[in-house]
């Protein structure tokens, strides 16, 4: 097949990637008129989930985004599913901003030009202050090991300066890997500006680029948690708390004030500077002549002191939330749902697990005798395996 348009959507996180994901899947039909085709299927053959190439891009090492990155996952299969449509071809996930390594990037190429002549890579780029304090919001979710690894967690609204970040903000380096690899007219780097994106918003900038003017807008997707969310998050992640999964659902659903925690303007000045080079670099080879360092340097949105903190007022209404939801959702337990939790748990082999019940059942019940026997009965059990 000759002729034929690829077009990577590289993301960057946090830059309305999701939003026009779900405006590509959405929108098959005014794609189609333009001959191209969305794939976002799955290497099982499905096309379930979100609308991403997620599964087709893994970590170099499991579980370990730094310093290594990551790379294609069978490459050869992806190719061949490509190959499977006559149109030209999007394709996109916010993952491949992980690619730290030049060899990687360049296996994509290597593999994918076989059937496409033309590869186009689409980025969005956020200036850095504001990028790492809403990508380490996704760090503070349940299940962002990437974004643990990378972000950490930290609980300050804007995370300290470490070296590791350089990984993804040093814009003139990763994306330069990019230029290097495809060439400079085939990098369209777009800064997540929305008084600088047609129609001031990232979904209608991206359709521009792709010459589609008749597409249906969809509402934007994965907006950031309040900012007590995210410190409730960050804390949960960076303790030693058993069954995090469900006290992600307890901090999710409590109703908490939208209160505007910020770093203060030289807090993230300070911060920015860190790039200032690399941004003028990648400003002076993109050939942006408007904003010397690619992005707007204007960091008035910034207050003068600093609004991250937990006054008192913050620490009342944040625990009046968490014993209103308590009261009302996870002190209904009854002495035979202990048990039986207990029990369960029990006979699993769960030992400890199955402690932790029986002592909030004979918190309940403190004399109770059927507490008391299962109690005996469990440590006779977690002896018993200590002894074998």
């Amino acid at each position: 097949m000759s002729g034929r348009k690829l077009y990577i959507h590289i993301g960057s996180h946090k830059t309305g990637t999701t939003s026009i994901q779900h405006a590509l899947k959405e929108n098959k039909e005014a794609l189609g008129r333009k001959g191209l085709v969305f794939f976002y299927q799955k290497q099982n053959g499905t096309w379930n989930g979100f609308p991403d190439l997620h599964d087709w891009i893994e970590y170099v090492h499991k579980g370990r985004i730094v310093p290594q990155g990551a790379r294609l996952s069978n490459g050869q299969n992806l190719l061949a599913r490509l190959a499977e449509f006559e149109q030209d071809v999007i394709v996109s996930s916010e993952n491949f901003s992980f690619f730290f390594e030049r060899q990687n990037i360049e296996e994509i190429r290597t593999i994918l030009s076989r059937q496409f002549d033309q590869i186009e890579i689409i980025c969005y780029l956020r200036r850095q202050d504001q990028h790492a304090i809403s990508h380490a919001q996704e760090g503070s979710k349940d299940q962002r090991h990437a974004e643990y690894d990378l972000w950490g967690n930290h609980s300050d609204i804007l995370p300290p300066y470490d070296p590791r970040f350089d990984l993804y903000l040093d814009y003139s380096k990763r994306i330069g890997m990019w230029i290097d690899v495809f060439g400079e007219d085939a990098v369209k780097v777009r800064c997540f500006d929305r008084s600088r994106l047609v129609g001031n918003d990232a979904v209608a900038d991206f359709f521009s680029i792709l010459g589609v003017s008749d597409y249906v807008g969809g509402s934007r997707r994965n907006e950031t948690k309040t900012a007590l969310q995210t410190k409730l998050g960050h804390l949960l992640i960076g303790s030693s708390a058993l069954n995090k999964g469900k006290l992600f659902t307890l901090i999710n659903s409590l109703a908490l004030p939208e209160q505007e925690m910020q770093p203060s303007r030289h807090q993230a000045e300070q911060f920015y500077s860190h790039y200032q080079a690399s941004n003028l670099a990648l400003a002076e080879r993109l050939g942006v002549s408007d904003f010397p360092e690619f992005f707007s340097t204007d960091f008035s949105s910034y207050p003068e002191q600093s609004s991250d903190c937990w006054d008192r007022e913050t620490v009342e209404a944040l625990l009046q939330a968490l014993f209103c939801e308590l009261g009302d959702n996870y002190l209904r337990l009854t002495l035979n749902d202990l048990l039986t939790a207990a029990a369960l748990n029990k006979d699993l082999g769960n030992y400890s697990e199955s402690f932790r019940f029986l002592r909030f059942a004979k918190a309940l019940q403190p004399n109770s005798p059927r507490v008391q026997k299962e109690i005996a009965d469990v440590r006779r059990l977690a002896q018993n395996m200590t002894n074998a």
